[in-house]
């Protein structure tokens, strides 16, 4: 249902130059009362796709007036549409001479778009060149397109960039129909797939790449795959979250919706319906997640956008997607656009498009997202675009792009090819993998994972470990200055730099402290100028952070440590000592953590860091340190 609708669209599409408005019959070239008859039952044959009775008919109507301007065009129309071009262009020759100058233009027109669509770009130049004037009964801003694309198409193809197209190997391929790819950073590839060789309903399969193989693709989960439709998802790149499309489902909102499911030990959560601020009673589909999961990009055909299909975003806040946004004039046109992945970095969007120039059908463009604003949009050139429709992209974070490819016979496969280096983002991610373990036992431990900037107060990414396994995989800028942190109730937060963490490698075990008594928390960020106790950015910033720990410890009983470095008076860095603990402590009253929660004390100079290089000592030295102080019984 989801692919059928799609290129249902796509064939509508293909035929708009051809479309005839109906006309009224005083309106008609003709006055042969027998022609005219027949020719409105040729034209309601081809409205039903009964080409060929059309066909007849017209053949009549021409014996009987051969200058019936409007029966000539859709002879030649009703030609193209059964894929008899040759045939249709000797119709031109035999009645160019009969029929006026804009009916003319229009079978030259209508001519020029099927060789454009079918790749014979000069013979479609020829064709276009020749019409002169005013153009019949033809959209006029598609036929604009249409003629700059064509010498667009002639000159862009002279620049063919070097790809090589692969088909992914065995056991990939093995159903009838497998398409629109979406890949995770550790390599794990979920698809479509029609069953029963593309005579079944549509369910979602993955397959993992292992070295150069991969595993035999099998059913993603029962709770997502049913006997209805699912199809088309994107899966995050950390892995832990699948958007997906269904139709006809019992909850659905409209024909196709969006549905959500996270990652739980080895099976996913039982879907929901992303609900009205996503999904309308229109159509829904094509989703692209962001790294973490937070931001939705997808393709609606709601009427209030710019035309036709559009892209759209929505975005996670407190747990619940926001009302969808439509990305604008800038990324949509008055015809469909669709297809959108956004890259692991946040910033590199492609997206598939029928209105911009381009080499036929639907073309793959990329632009960059940088503070709010869409660059430029780029076509990516031949023969990564050419006269077919390219859609359902997906790229992963060494370059290569998947893509499904629709051949003869129905069939639809799975390829990919190297991006050209002009293409690949700059903006690069990096990845790492984790495992949590408690350190008390050593045990798996579902945790929260975050990395924050350490020059600024924005989280850069976040993923969950599994509960079963304590695994994770994490995205995030290449070469960022930033800390990881790690949250779970009952056990001290804990936080690394990333390069410490990981030290050129790519695999990690973090293990967690379970709260005691006497445990303590270094807060170093918590930083002062000297003879200072104002908080700044990047403190309130950890420190927002401590609150979120406090909270989800809500039973915790702390003592905010106040520690100076040893430069001046003793007396005077213990009262400034003081002083700067109560400044966290008055920013914790502020974030609503209870008083009773919370003591503060400042101990000077007599706790001094000695293991830290000479020339950090006296800023480390001016920190803060919470200590636990009391455990309540419920908390573990």
């Amino acid at each position: 249902m989801i692919l059928l609708k799609y290129f249902l669209t796509i064939f509508l599409l293909s035929i708009c130059l051809f479309t005839q408005g109906q006309q009224e019959e005083n309106k008609l070239h003709s006055r042969n009362r027998k022609a005219l008859e027949l020719f409105k039952q040729a034209q309601e044959f081809d409205h039903v796709g009964n080409f060929f009775k059309s066909h007849d008919l017209l053949q009549e109507i021409l014996q009987r007036d051969d200058s019936f301007d409007e029966a000539v065009l859709l002879l030649h129309q009703v030609l193209i549409k059964r894929g008899e071009i040759e045939v249709a262009l000797g119709v031109y020759e035999k009645y160019k001479s009969k029929v006026d100058q804009e009916f003319k233009n229009r079978m030259l027109a209508d001519a020029a778009f099927f060789m454009f669509s079918n790749g014979e770009y000069e013979r479609a130049k020829g064709l276009k060149d020749q019409i002169e004037g005013k153009v019949q009964n033809v959209d006029e801003t598609l036929f604009n397109l249409v003629a700059s694309s064509i010498d667009y198409a002639i000159q862009e193809k002279a620049k063919t960039l070097d790809i090589e197209f692969e088909k992914l190997p065995d056991p990939l391929n093995k159903q009838g129909q497998q398409y629109f790819p979406s890949i995770t950073a550790s390599g794990m590839l979920v698809f479509t797939v029609r069953e029963r060789q593309g005579l079944g309903d549509e369910n979602l399969y993955f397959s993992k790449k292992q070295g150069e193989s991969w595993q035999t693709p099998v059913s993603i989960s029962k709770k997502i795959n049913s006997d209805r439709n699912e199809g088309t998802a994107s899966i995050s790149a950390d892995g832990n979250t699948l958007v997906y499309t269904a139709c006809n489902a019992p909850d659905g909102l409209g024909s196709c919706d969006l549905y959500v499911s996270y990652k739980e030990g080895s099976d996913w959560t039982v879907p929901k319906n992303l609900g009205r601020a996503v999904n309308t009673i229109h159509w829904e589909s094509q989703p692209s997640l962001s790294q973490d999961g937070r931001l939705l990009y997808f393709v609606s055909s709601r009427p209030n956008g710019m035309g036709g299909q559009d892209l759209w975003q929505s975005k996670k806040v407190n747990g619940k997607w926001t009302e969808s946004e439509n990305l604008g004039e800038s990324i949509n046109t008055r015809f469909d656009d669709c297809s959108p992945y956004i890259h692991p970095n946040g910033v590199n969007l492609y997206f598939a498009s029928r209105g911009r120039l381009g080499f036929g059908g639907y073309d793959l463009y990329t632009t960059e997202n940088h503070n709010g604003t869409w660059a430029e949009v780029k076509n990516l050139g031949y023969p990564i675009n050419n006269h077919r429709n390219q859609v359902g992209y997906t790229i992963s974070l060494d370059g290569w792009a998947y893509y499904s490819d629709n051949q003869f016979g129905g069939v639809s496969e799975l390829f990919k090819f190297k991006l050209p280096e002009e293409f690949i983002p700059k903006n690069l991610v990096d990845y790492k993998r984790g495992l949590v373990l408690s350190a008390a036992d050593s045990t798996p431990v579902l945790a929260e994972v975050f990395v924050a900037d350490i020059q600024s107060d924005s989280i850069i990414s976040r993923t969950y470990s599994d509960f079963e396994s304590g695994r994770f995989n994490l995205v995030f800028p290449k070469e960022s200055m930033a800390n990881i942190y790690l949250r779970r109730r009952g056990y001290l937060l804990y936080k690394s730099n990333l390069t410490d963490l990981w030290q050129e490698k790519n695999d990690a075990t973090i293990y967690l402290q379970p709260i005691k008594v006497g445990e303590r928390i270094v807060l170093n960020d918590i930083l002062f100028d000297l003879n200072s106790a104002e908080l700044s950015k990047t403190a309130t910033k950890e420190l927002q952070i401590a609150v979120e720990f406090l909270k989800d410890n809500p039973d915790l009983v702390i003592e905010i440590g106040g520690h100076t470095d040893s430069i001046g008076a003793e007396d005077y860095n213990l009262n400034l000592s003081t002083e700067r603990a109560k400044s966290v402590y008055d920013f914790f009253i502020n974030k609503k953590i209870p008083a009773e929660r919370l003591v503060y004390k400042g101990y000077g100079e007599s706790q001094l860091l000695q293991n830290t290089p000479i020339s950090d000592q006296n800023s480390k030295n001016r920190r803060i340190e919470l200590i636990i102080l009391n455990l309540q019984k419920g908390l573990n």
